[in-house]
């Protein structure tokens, strides 16, 4: 992102190419500016344009709601127009030829990319003279700084928000992975909610769950809360299972299971004995 005037830039590298990335990128930006331009120029990708292009373009209203919040006149590019975004354009180059070019020494994992966003930008290009202004794109941004409007007191939500269905094993799916919810939660709606880093789980208002967000494709992530509740669920239907066989015996076995609730005695414990008994002798045996 550039400032036309001054030319200062930001950049910031993305994993994703969600909407949600899109409008958190423009925030930021706008966050590191200090304030929000008159007007934001964009390219026709579909996080802003759902139709159309230039004039015509029938834009997402999403991104609507990310100008309106920031006040900003949204303006969509002519179709093979690169002059109208040429500053942009010359900066892509710039970064590829300046602040990536011979570093696959130095860019081994995804935090590297991030720290060489933040120094790139403070120590190389917005301290360098500009070929066409002519001056330092910081030195000029002090003038261009006041005509910014002040950013809202309240910030922007980009988080991306979408309902999900757990599925019995108790997973729910997001941009590829899957990630574990409690197991109380199989076959029910739920609401994720995910920024750059985190998978938030809401139900009924709450967060049943919160896993560290995965960028690679075809993942399970689990948690060993969950892990332990479902063994924990699944021990009890057992047993539940078991007391049900117990009392399919007859009359006699329900009463002998409610007399041995009474006593001080591990009920299902005792229940298995008996039924395995029922498997040697027979029903009509262990009932008489």
């Amino acid at each position: 992102a550039v400032l036309c005037y001054s030319r200062l830039c930001y950049l910031e590298f993305c994993l994703s190419q969600r909407k949600a990335e899109f409008y958190r990128a423009v925030t930021n930006a706008l966050t590191f500016f200090g304030g929000s331009p008159r007007q934001i120029i964009f390219d026709n990708l579909k996080a802003a344009v759902l139709n159309g292009a230039g004039r015509q373009a029938c834009l997402h209203p999403e991104f609507l709601g990310l100008c309106g919040h920031f006040y900003l006149e949204p303006i969509a590019c002519q179709p093979r127009d690169p002059e109208s975004k040429g500053v942009v354009e010359a900066g892509v180059r710039y970064i590829k030829r300046n602040a990536l070019a011979g570093r696959e020494e130095e860019l081994r994992e995804w935090p590297d990319y991030a720290r060489l966003a933040e120094s790139w930008r403070a120590e190389v290009a917005n301290v360098r003279l500009h070929h066409t202004t002519r001056e330092r794109p910081l030195d000029r941004f002090q003038q261009e700084k006041e005509a910014l409007r002040p950013l809202p007191t309240l910030p922007f939500d980009t988080d991306e928000v979408v309902s999900a269905e757990v599925n019995a094993h108790c997973r729910v799916h997001f941009d590829g992975n899957r990630y574990s919810v409690p197991p109380t939660l199989a076959r029910k709606t739920v609401l994720l909610r995910a920024d750059a880093s985190r998978l938030r789980v809401m139900f009924q208002g709450l967060e049943v769950a919160g896993h560290t967000r995965c960028y690679d494709r075809h993942q399970l992530l689990r948690l060993p809360d969950h892990e332990l509740a479902a063994l924990k669920l699944r021990h009890r239907a057992k047993a539940q299972d078991m007391e049900k066989s117990f009392d399919a015996l007859g009359e006699e076995a329900r009463k002998f299971h409610l007399e041995l609730r009474r006593r001080p005695v591990k009920t299902t414990v005792h229940l298995r004995r008996v039924w395995n008994l029922v498997r040697l002798y027979g029903r009509q045996e262990v009932v008489a």
